[in-house]
This record gives structure tokens, C-alpha cells and sequence, in this order.
């Protein structure tokens, strides 16, 4: 990815993009230089073409791609969200600009921006032939720390490895909400000084997934009275029971799984890299897993579904349903009791 930028300094560009992946915040990033470097000052608004979602059609790409850029070099045509990517989309109509694509002219420059795309798509093959896709990616947990501290010194204000770690585990992982969170302790600490364990607690804004963590933590502890109370503040927080069940069951299947490529000889990058799990969360389902037998995890795998099953058919409100299954794993004397679906 890296490249792509001092490609684009030197004025070397293909003829077509596709930015797609999770990562909002570095394909808004990539999006601006690449307009930067196509569309000089003033350019803009007579070069710039942009489609979103439904008004993305093969004809007014095409047309868009024809029209001579006015005292620019390039055009650039940028799609959102087209759907041409993706079975369930607008596959057809994307299929239309295959044989397009293989003659571009060469004053356009086209960028897809897309949420998803399946790289068996014809389109997809044929974009790549002629142009380039880029993935977007989470960065590591590594690339994620030297940004954060970077961003903060920025602003002249330090703060550890371990305390941006702790931070990270605390706030949402995508990029653009790890940045708000990062600005509102800068702004707390007035520009100055190092951000501390206590500053990220007083400040950060935890995300579900974190208190979800903390509640499985509670669990795998045996601590009844924690994991309730964190479950009963996620309610008056007027989170889901069903999305709280959610998170249980995946962060169970996270810690079974963990220690089984554990126990297969894979390190815990290994492990982060196959999971697609950041490396703290796999040392604590590592030590979670320690807690319970592995015929234990797949017990309350199968309860998380029964328990699901069981709010699905009505048989048990969600609410306490889910605050059951928390009661039982927390407690050694009831996990031996069958939840029945």
C-alpha cells in the first residue's frame, strides 16, 4: 500500500482502483491522496465524478470516463458501494464494463470503493488484469501502537506501549474510533504530559466487545457477582441481550480455538494471524482457556446455541436466558446442569 503513494507522486497511475476491506479510515485516507495527486487545485469540481450505490450504472460510468478532463490531465471517476462486486449485488450491470475496462482512455482514472467484494467475480478478474485492487486491512497490534503514539506526539503528549495496549483493548478497533478516542485523552491531558493507566480508565469510552471481554473474564473466573453486574449495566445500557449473547459465544468459540492451535504448536502470532484476533486477546483466551477442560468449552458452546435456539422459539425471554447461561459458567457447582432446548 505504501507504494501506491510514491507511485502517485511521480504521476505514475493505472487506469482503474478498488479499494474495498473494513478499514474505513485508511481507504478515506488513500481516496484523499489519490484525488490529491489526479486533480490539481481548482480542478475539482469540473473532474471529479461521483457515484453512490444506485445511481452506479455501467452507462453513466462510461460516459463519465469519456468525457475529456477541462485544464487537468486525468478525470477521475470515483464509485461507492456499487454493488458489482458481489453475487447478491448488481453483478450484471458491473459485468458490462469488462470489456471496457481492457481500453480505458487514458486521460480517466477510475476508483472503486467498495465494503466487500468476492475475488471470483468476473469484474474483479478483469479489474485486476488491468488495474489494481488493495485490501484494507486492520493493521497489527504493533502498527497500531506506533500509530497511536505517533498521533500523540503529534500533539506533544507521550504514552507508553503498555498503556496505548490497554487502551486498544479498551476502545472499538477500527481506526477512525481508535482516533476520536486517542484525540479526547490528547485533549484531556491539555497537549502535554503522558497519558497514563488512570487517564485511559477516567476517559476512554469502553466498547461492548471490551465490557463482553470483561464479562467472559468474570465467567472464566468464577466470579458470579461481577459477570451479573457487568451484564446488568450493558442493560440499563439498553444493549441487546441477543448481541451480548453474540459476543458470549463468539469469545467462547475464540478461547477453544485458541488453545487448540495452541496445543497444535502455533505461536500466539500465529494464532492472531489465523483468528484474525489482535495478540492480547489470544494470551487472555489462552489463559481463560486454562480455566475450564476443553470438554467444558464445547459444553458451553453448545449452550450458547441451545440458549439462542431457546429465544428463537420463545420458550425464554432474552434478558434471562442470557443472564442463566452467565450464572451457570461462572459457577463450578451448575455447569454440570443441561440447559434443555
Amino acid at each position: 500500500m505504501k507504494e501506491l503513494k510514491k507511485q502517485w507522486k511521480n504521476g505514475e497511475f493505472k487506469g482503474i482502483y478498488l479499494f474495498y476491506g473494513p478499514e474505513t479510515y485508511l481507504i478515506k485516507n488513500y481516496e484523499k491522496a489519490l484525488e490529491e495527486c489526479i486533480l490539481s487545485l481548482g480542478a475539482e469540481m469540473m473532474n471529479h465524478d461521483i457515484f453512490e450505490e444506485r445511481r452506479a450504472t455501467a452507462n453513466a460510468i462510461m460516459d463519465a470516463a469519456e468525457t475529456l478532463p477541462f485544464m487537468n490531465e486525468k478525470r477521475l471517476v470515483t464509485i461507492r458501494n456499487s454493488g458489482f462486486f458481489q453475487k447478491n449485488g448488481a453483478k450484471e450491470e458491473g459485468e458490462r464494463l469488462i470489456a471496457y475496462l481492457a481500453n480505458l482512455p487514458e486521460t480517466v482514472c477510475i476508483l472503486f470503493i467498495e465494503e466487500k467484494v468476492e475475488k471470483n467475480n468476473r469484474l474483479y478478474k478483469a479489474l485486476v488484469k488491468s488495474g489494481e485492487a488493495v485490501e484494507f486491512k486492520t493493521p497489527t497490534e504493533k502498527e497500531l501502537t506506533q500509530w497511536v503514539k505517533k498521533e500523540c506526539k503529534k500533539s506533544g503528549v507521550l504514552i507508553a506501549d503498555s498503556v496505548v495496549q490497554f487502551f486498544l483493548q479498551t476502545v472499538e478497533s477500527d481506526m477512525e474510533r481508535i482516533l476520536r478516542e486517542a484525540e479526547k485523552l490528547i485533549a484531556y491531558k491539555g497537549n502535554s504530559g503522558t497519558i497514563t493507566l488512570e487517564d485511559v480508565r477516567e476517559v476512554s469510552t469502553p466498547s461492548l466487545e471490551a465490557k463482553v471481554f470483561d464479562l467472559v473474564r468474570a465467567v472464566a473466573e468464577e466470579k458470579t457477582e461481577k459477570a451479573i453486574s457487568i451484564y446488568r449495566s450493558l442493560l440499563l445500557l439498553k444493549e441487546s441481550p441477543y448481541m451480548v449473547l453474540s459476543l458470549i459465544t463468539r469469545q467462547f468459540r475464540m478461547i477453544l480455538l485458541s488453545a487448540l492451535l495452541s496445543e497444535e504448536g502455533l505461536t500466539n502470532s500465529e494464532i492472531s494471524a489465523k483468528l484474525e484476533l489482535r495478540e492480547f486477546a489470544v494470551k487472555e483466551y489462552l489463559r481463560q482457556a486454562k480455566r475450564f477442560s476443553k470438554a467444558e468449552w464445547r459444553r458451553a458452546l453448545e449452550d450458547c446455541l441451545k440458549t439462542d435456539l431457546n429465544i428463537k422459539m420463545g420458550q425464554t425471554a432474552e434478558e434471562t436466558a442470557v443472564e442463566l447461561l452467565i450464572m451457570k459458567y461462572s459457577s463450578k457447582a451448575l455447569r454440570k446442569i443441561p440447559i434443555k432446548a
